[in-house]
């Protein structure tokens, strides 16, 4: 697909990964001019229909990345599934700048490797380890999770003594770096965006994220916590933004404590599913400042468009061919905006879309999607 007014000065961007977030980076950029390519496992994700050019492989190959890399300008993330030290070697031998830098990605690439990169800084955190053998189990309660590739609850496993960690770990050991988290009391869980271009930060509202089985159910804003905490959740992620010193748009999930503290939980080093509420609430999306960043295009401070909003996660409720016409006929609701991601198929929890609700009886209105639409 050929993009409209297109701008030929500015860079070719590459996305590694074919999903909805690369379909969201990908519309963003291409209203600014610019051209996308993009690289999937297939010709049918939901970036590919509307990519200037689409490239199949395997992401984890050299050989597969090559034609790729040298193709575009720069290349940006969809995910964490990548290989940092791959990226570097790619981005050498192909002379294309990958934004996060590999070296920065690296350290925040999986959870274990984020969590003691977070503990160097002094960022609160849960107690944490590696479990190397079973003796390193503890009779608590907490959470078994794979470093690598976890994401809506996957490779998450909650334990609640020890005798169940154990019959989880003797299942999971042979997957990847294991690591145990011991569990948190918490009122909130927040999410904070910011995009860095190394000369400045701009920061997208804090909102809040409801969680359903690991998975997240919807997001609100207002996030309903005062001032001082949200300048705390931002001066931390300060601290993080300045020591990676790379451009880009990084997410972070905080635990809110009852006594009022901040946990971090984890982050994502690219465009975040809470971040969905912003292509609504504020006049420059998540998507758009992202590409802004990795391309030296200036960054764009957001601004409210909407005191209040609700992002709800449109997630598959059954097994078989995806019906799109049947969820735009039943949503009727002029103070929404619905986005569909272009998946042919539906599968129980997958996300197929979302939906932003603002005006009056959010909450309910919320709920009655969730209870009543067929997916």
């Amino acid at each position: 697909m050929t993009s409209p007014n297109i701008n030929n000065n500015l860079p070719i961007v590459g996305i590694l990964g074919d999903g909805q977030l690369a379909m969201m980076m990908t519309q963003a950029y291409q209203r600014l001019g610019g051209k996308v390519f993009i690289f999937g496992s297939s010709h049918s994700g939901p970036a590919s229909s509307i990519a200037d050019q689409v490239f199949v492989g395997d992401p984890n190959k050299f050989d597969d990345l090559q034609a790729f890399f040298k193709a575009a300008d720069v290349v940006t993330l969809e995910n964490e599934f990548n290989d940092g030290k791959l990226l570097s070697y790619a981005a050498l031998r192909c002379s294309t700048r990958v934004l996060p830098e590999p070296s920065r990605f690296s350290l925040i690439e999986d959870k274990l490797s984020e969590k003691l990169f977070f503990q160097e800084l002094g960022i609160g955190l849960a107690t944490f380890f590696e479990v190397k053998s079973e003796n390193d189990l503890l009779d608590a309660q907490g959470y078994l999770k794979l470093a690598k590739g976890g994401y809506d609850g996957i490779g998450t496993y909650r334990v609640n003594n020890k005798e169940q960690a154990l019959n989880i770990y003797r299942k999971i050991k042979s997957s990847g770096d294991i690591l145990f988290e011991h569990a948190v009391d918490f009122k909130k869980e927040l999410s904070v965006i910011s995009v860095s271009d190394r000369n400045q930060a701009v920061f997208y509202p804090t909102v809040e994220t409801h969680q359903e089985h690991g998975t997240c159910r919807y997001v609100t804003f207002p996030s309903g916590i005062n001032k001082e905490l949200e300048q705390n959740a931002r001066s931390q992620v300060k601290r993080i933004l300045n020591r990676l010193n790379t451009p880009g748009l990084f997410a972070f999930e905080f635990f809110v404590t009852n006594d009022d503290r901040l946990i971090l939980n984890e982050s994502a080093p690219r465009p975040h599913n809470s971040g969905h509420i912003t292509l609504d609430l504020t006049d420059c999306c998540q998507f758009e400042n992202h590409m802004r960043a990795i391309t030296g295009l200036a960054l764009r401070e957001p601004q409210l468009t909407k005191e209040s909003m609700t992002m709800v996660n449109l997630l598959g409720t059954k097994e078989g061919p995806f019906n799109s016409t049947h969820v735009t006929d039943r949503i009727n609701d002029k103070n929404s905006s619905l986005t569909l991601y272009r998946k042919s198929e539906s599968r129980v929890k997958r996300k197929m879309g979302h939906i932003n609700l603002w005006g009056p009886n959010q909450k309910q209105r919320a709920i009655d999607l969730v209870q009543n639409l067929e997916i």
